[in-house]
């Protein structure tokens, strides 16, 4: 027996409960404000940071797991969720059953995330290089950057600490290893890892 031990989990899951339900509410009525297309019965562990221009589109399924407060998941919260489109006419469309802790998502065009992909803690999910490559325009920030979309398929596993670069295609069924970056075309059912992020195995499915 362990008094101690189950009086703690009781005290913290009493209060992860009560906090999740707070954030939601507060959650559900910022994206409401500020025009984000939101389903049903989605969860929000801290208060996601949400940053939508004018003529551009968000949408969030149904059943999906945000995860942003320090104490929401024990692989270590850096920061919260944040999504953000970062030019006008730019779109972040997230399925359903989609899971995330911690994850920065910009789109200065397009970032789709399919259906039941989970997004492992701190990692990063962008479609443009913010800065040009050229000297000359490298301080004009994001209209003179290069964007290309970036979609991630369904039931996609990413790990932890992992980026996700412009134009990056990740098919339905793969897992993305953690601290992987990955800067191109991954395949349906595989395992891949690394910088670059390459094929490691075919997944048996």
């Amino acid at each position: 027996m362990d008094p101690k031990g189950y009086l703690f989990i009781l005290w913290f899951l009493l209060r992860q409960k009560t906090g999740c339900f707070i954030s939601t509410r507060i959650t559900y009525i910022i994206c409401r404000l500020k025009g984000i297309n939101i389903g049903k019965k989605n969860i929000f562990k801290g208060i996601t940071y949400f940053e939508r221009l004018p003529n551009s589109k968000i949408s969030i399924g149904n059943n999906c797991q945000f995860y942003s407060s320090f104490n929401s998941n024990s692989i270590g919260v850096l920061q919260r969720c944040r999504i953000a489109t970062l030019t006008q006419n730019s779109e972040i469309i997230i399925g359903d059953n989609v899971g995330m802790t911690g994850v920065n998502i910009g789109a200065a065009q397009s970032i789709i995330i399919g259906d039941k992909t989970l997004i492992g803690g701190n990692s990063i999910i962008t479609d443009t290089d913010w800065h040009s490559l050229e000297i000359d325009y490298r301080h004009c920030g994001i209209e003179k950057a290069i964007s290309t979309p970036t979609i991630i398929g369904k039931n996609v596993f990413i790990g932890t600490r992992s980026i996700i670069l412009k134009g990056s295609k990740i098919g339905d069924n793969t897992i993305i290893g953690a601290g992987s970056v990955v800067a191109g075309e991954i395949p349906c059912n595989v395992i891949a890892a690394g910088n670059p992020c390459k094929i490691i195995k075919k997944l048996d499915l």
